[in-house]
């Protein structure tokens, strides 16, 4: 993966960094704190009271990614197809042995089925909430899940007996990290105006300098620090904290006047070591949804990153021209935290609602098949059994490499 997904931490074609005042600032505070500087992904075990350059798998000044990689060589393979706006609705199974997989498109197969060839296999790939989805669908899940499917008019027909359904712990075990924004003010940052205009009228001389060579500002993503430190819990158990830091904020709340020109975010998040978990399901209408929000349902979590925030906040005055405006000097971080909203604690980093791992605890065994069918496989964020350490992009990218490995080992395929 590596070698397909190369990491660098200055992603512009002319090797330069751009934008990095945030980044000093944030250093200068980190410094106070015992922390030290490092490449973050030629150090990956490192993780307590360490701090480096925000990495990317960006290639030649642009996103890299799967699609700029696997796909296009993928796409290049003759027994390969790629269909778009095709919408799976279930895989269509006899027992534990699956025969095709149902869409919303006809002109793939009668009714919409794509046929299965006697050793054909299917790997479900529509993520933490689209892979439960179609699980569901499938009379594969919780009974009280199924039992919505089978009340849907449309849907209902497509499950199979309830003799073949198959009780699966889909959707539960669901992680994601709990996120909170700090916003501050420095006289040394550009805001690059909130990233607001990036899109529609960037400046003039990033934008030529973009097109001209795939370098400058536009060249990256808006992160520029990474930040990570231990914590332990009053349940004997270590949490990680990770901060990440980038020019402009998406809000701001405060009763102190500011410069808006000025002002930068770090997001804290707690990431892993996290107990809380939640449930991922579907509604009357069949829409995946979270059942359980996964944020603070062990309030240990929620002790230690107020504590993690705390220390940090800790020396904000021993940084010349550092102001912290929200939250602002009338609300502590306890009641700022108890009272941040649920839909903005989602960092939308979901893993876990087909956790692999041993039969009776898990969806997936250590080859990716779901446990009691024959040739059904989940490869995505959703088998991943608990938040990584950073951003799971690398993780699922790591894991789908491996999965690959073990599935093509398998006995009985194609």
């Amino acid at each position: 993966m590596k070698a397909r997904l190369p990491s660098t931490d200055a992603p512009s074609t002319d090797g330069k960094r751009y934008l990095e005042q945030s980044a000093d600032v944030a250093s200068k505070l980190l410094n106070l704190q015992g922390y030290r500087q490092l490449t973050i992904n030629d150090n990956p075990d490192q993780k307590d009271h360490v701090y480096g350059y925000s990495a990317h798998d960006f290639i030649k000044g642009k996103r890299g990614g799967p699609v700029a990689t696997y796909f296009k060589t993928a796409s290049a393979r003759k027994n390969f197809t790629y269909k778009q706006n095709v919408y799976v609705q279930n895989v269509v199974r006899n027992g534990a042995t699956i025969t095709g997989v149902k869409t919303n498109d006809t002109s793939l197969g009668p009714n919409g089925v794509i046929p299965l060839t006697a050793k054909g296999r299917v790997i479900l790939s529509a993520g933490s909430y689209g892979s439960p989805r179609i699980l569901f669908r499938s009379g594969i899940g919780p009974t009280d899940m199924i039992n919505l499917v089978k009340g849907d008019a449309t849907a209902g027909p497509n499950l199979p007996p309830s003799s073949q359904w198959i009780n699966l712990p889909v959707g539960y075990n669901v992680s994601d990290n709990p996120s909170i924004n700090l916003v501050f003010t420095h006289p040394s940052i550009d805001a690059y105006e909130n990233w607001a205009q990036v899109w529609t009228s960037p400046r003039a001389a990033d934008s030529a300098q973009y097109l001209k060579s795939q370098s400058g500002v536009l060249a990256s993503a808006s992160p520029r620090l990474n930040f990570w430190r231990a914590l332990s819990g009053s349940d004997g158990k270590t949490r990680w904290l990770q901060g990440t830091v980038r020019p402009g904020a998406a809000s701001v709340t405060t009763s102190y006047p500011y410069n808006a020109s000025q002002i930068f975010t770090i997001t804290v998040y707690l990431s892993t070591g996290i107990t809380s978990r939640g449930r991922i399901g579907i509604d009357a209408s069949l829409t995946a949804k979270p059942l359980v929000n996964p944020w603070f349902a062990d309030p240990v979590d929620k002790t230690v990153l107020i504590q993690g925030i705390n220390d940090l906040l800790a020396n904000v005055k021993d940084v010349s021209g550092l102001t912290l405006i929200t939250p602002d000097n009338k609300t502590t971080i306890t009641n700022y935290v108890n009272n941040y909203p649920a839909s903005s604690l989602d960092s939308n980093h979901w893993v876990g609602s087909n956790t692999i791992g041993v039969a009776g605890k898990a969806v997936v065994d250590e080859n990716t098949k779901v446990f009691n069918t024959n040739n059904l496989f989940v490869v995505d964020a959703s088998i991943i059994p608990q938040m990584p350490m950073g951003n799971p992009h690398g993780t699922i990218m790591s894991m789908a490499e491996q999965a690959v490995t073990k599935i093509l080992a398998l006995a009985g395929g194609p």
